[in-house]
């Protein structure tokens, strides 16, 4: 079977720009109005709880489209809120330092200890001349000793107590409560961040065009549940030769109107080639070969109608007598 050739397609394109300058009728490429898609999925997975829009519905920019849901994620959210609590009313308490009633009782203490200290150094000074009388024995001398010198080193570390008390926390304890406090805010905020993230927004204006999930299903994350077509932007997709591109540089102006007609819906310019050629090998061999050669390239449209839905055939005519 013959392959169809597009010879005739890349012939005219050599004749356009000088069929406009003679006021001929440029020649006619067949294209689809096409427009750009986004798909809207959620970051993290989930069930799908709801679905709230249909093909063919409208939306606005940040419209819910879908709701998830995770059994464990508010229990998530509610135990990081608890260890943030903690970890503020620890840094709030180490900021404030001693109270008046740790500072009382760290007073007393030393007190006593200090007492305590003078009467065992009182009983050590007569156990001196005690045993020297040979009134006491050894051994008893020996505990008496003992007992001053724990009493001592209990009035130092009382001592040191209230001079710690009366210090406040250390600077380093401080600096490690305040870190504690901001690693547990970030653990909230990642958690409430996945909370939200159960709402799946559009990103853009447009209509929907696909509708990929229902209510029950479970999705991983970055599993596309809606496309939205941003339809206020449409633009023409249209197949053109080798040969006529040759002749057309980026920026040429084209009209663009309803397939077997012709009457012009709206004005473009030729934006973008596809740098792959399609329907036949991008290797080619020959010259017939080379001359079937079509590229995908794309036309922005100026001002747009509303008339131009996706999927829409078109006619677009490469023309020099329309000014940027």
């Amino acid at each position: 079977m013959t392959r169809p050739r597009f010879r005739p397609l890349a012939l005219a394109g050599a004749f356009v720009i000088a069929g406009c300058q003679r006021g001929a009728q440029p020649p006619g490429f067949p294209g689809t109005i096409e427009v750009n898609e986004s798909d809207a999925a959620p970051l993290i997975g989930g069930r799908v709880l709801e679905v709230r829009v249909d093909e063919g519905d409208s939306v606005a920019a940040g419209d819910t489209l879908a709701l998830l849901t995770q059994s464990n994620l508010s229990a998530t959210v509610a135990e990081r809120r608890a260890r943030l609590a903690a970890a503020r009313a620890r840094l709030a308490d180490l900021e404030r330092g001693s109270r008046g009633a740790e500072l009382d009782r760290a007073s007393a203490e030393l007190a006593a200890a200090e007492a305590e200290a003078i009467r065992t150094a009182g009983d050590l000074s007569r156990g001196q001349k005690l045993v020297q009388d040979e009134v006491i024995a050894a051994q008893e001398f020996d505990r008496i000793k003992t007992a001053a010198e724990a009493a001592a080193r209990r009035r130092d570390a009382a001592r040191a107590t209230l001079e710690l008390a009366r210090e406040g926390s250390r600077t380093d304890q401080i600096h490690a409560a305040a870190a504690e406090v901001r690693s547990a805010e970030a653990l909230l905020r990642g958690a409430n961040a996945d909370l939200q993230e159960l709402a799946v927004l559009a990103a853009v204006p447009g209509v929907i065009l696909g509708r990929h999930a229902e209510p029950g299903e479970v999705v991983a994350a970055g599993t596309p549940l809606v496309t939205v077509g941003e339809v206020a932007r449409p633009w023409v997709r249209v197949y053109l030769s080798a040969a006529l591109l040759a002749t057309l540089p980026a920026g040429t102006r084209a009209t663009v109107s309803l397939a077997g007609g012709d009457s012009v819906l709206a004005i473009g310019r030729l934006a973008s080639v596809n740098p792959r050629a399609e329907f036949t090998p991008r290797a080619a061999l020959t010259e017939q070969e080379r001359a079937d050669l079509l590229f995908a390239s794309r036309v922005e449209l100026d001002h747009p109608p509303a008339v131009l839905r996706p999927g829409l055939p078109v006619t677009v005519r490469f023309t020099a007598e329309l000014t940027p």
